[in-house]
């Protein structure tokens, strides 16, 4: 976590890391939504207006074509080998921005300012960049550690509570794979305080248990599969509404899956019943009700091109207990039906 700020003044410590470039080799990018911040916060550094990138919001822009753009306007405005992009926006920024950075001459120097729940406890932490492709989640990507990243919790203020609980699904992960305390401490949260100082601790501790995990096992060979707990039915989910424009947001689907993954827990690890149906009940409270997006065959066709696949079937991380874990369980179809059938 050597790289990572927890901070309540971002604007001076984004200052602090910026100070030894030279403004020819800052450039920013940004979407839409997170413009408005780097007006206010770029106006001091004079970054001139064709250093800013700006991308349009959404997924569905999290694309080749977006990367692309980006690379463009390094090129056209001769970024060098020793320029900086700084990436200020939620986890399609952060993972796009990333994966330009990483490519770029080789690669270029990479500061992400994650601006939602999502990135600040997720998307920024484990090197983790790429893009949708040919309608799957992240199936094109590198992994490459951004020099730093700047974590300001007064982000969250603007966000609506949908947003709020998409990045909060992936804290109760989190927690999850910590222990039973974490667990009890991530269902008790005050929604209402989430810019206040003691949300920004729950922050820190979160992002511990994923840094943890992603630094004994950077490239995601073993132990880092545990990260992807939720995320096999989860980014089924998730393919399906991007492909058909549904209101489904990540931690929307990644609730979902963790209630499938939970019951496959429950069915194949000793889960215990009463901790399942604990946080399936706290999952139903906080999100919205799940309307099935597709039929049970197209959704385990889905999953079959999961990434941690590594023979045929469909490969989770199941849970013993809060704390302990095992990954590469594979799951057979009859199996997998019946657990989608909890959601």
């Amino acid at each position: 976590m050597n790289n990572i700020i927890f901070t309540r003044d971002i604007r001076a410590d984004l200052q602090l890391k910026l100070a030894d470039f030279g403004i020819a080799d800052i450039f920013v990018l940004v979407d839409n939504n997170s413009r408005n911040f780097c007006q206010r916060s770029f106006e001091d550094f004079g970054i001139p207006e064709e250093h800013i990138i700006t991308i349009p919001e959404g997924e569905h822009h999290k694309s080749l074509e977006s990367v692309a753009e980006i690379w463009q306007v390094l090129s056209d405005q001769g970024a060098r080998r020793n320029a900086v992009l700084v990436n200020v926006g939620g986890g399609v920024i952060t993972d796009l921005g990333g994966f330009a950075a990483s490519c770029f001459k080789r690669g270029i120097h990479c500061v992400n300012i994650p601006t939602t729940l999502l990135a600040q406890i997720d998307a920024s932490v484990g090197g983790k960049t790429g893009f949708d492709f040919n309608g799957l989640k992240n199936e094109i990507g590198s992994f490459a550690i951004p020099d730093w990243v700047l974590i300001d919790n007064h982000f969250l203020a603007t966000l609506p509570e949908r947003q709020i609980m998409s990045g909060f699904a992936e804290m109760l992960k989190h927690a999850l794979l910590a222990d039973e305390e974490h667990v009890a401490e991530a269902m008790q949260v005050d929604f209402a305080g989430v810019a206040e100082e003691d949300f920004l601790k729950l922050i820190r501790k979160s992002v511990a248990v994923k840094a943890a995990i992603v630094q004994s096992d950077p490239r995601e060979k073993g132990l880092r599969k545990a990260l992807n707990f939720g995320h096999t039915v989860g980014h089924a989910i998730e393919s399906v509404a991007i492909r058909r424009g549904l209101d489904i947001f990540h931690g929307d689907a990644v609730a979902y899956g963790m209630i499938a993954e939970l019951f496959l827990s429950v069915q194949k690890l000793g889960f215990d019943e009463k901790h399942f149906e604990a946080v399936r009940k706290f999952i139903r409270e906080k999100y919205p009700v799940y309307h099935p997006v597709a039929e049970a065959d197209e959704l385990y066709e889905l999953m079959l091109h999961d990434k941690k696949n590594e023979q045929a079937g469909v490969n989770f991380t199941l849970i013993h207990k809060p704390g302990e874990f095992d990954i590469d369980n594979y799951c057979s179809r009859d199996e997998i039906f019946e657990a989608l059938k909890q959601i």
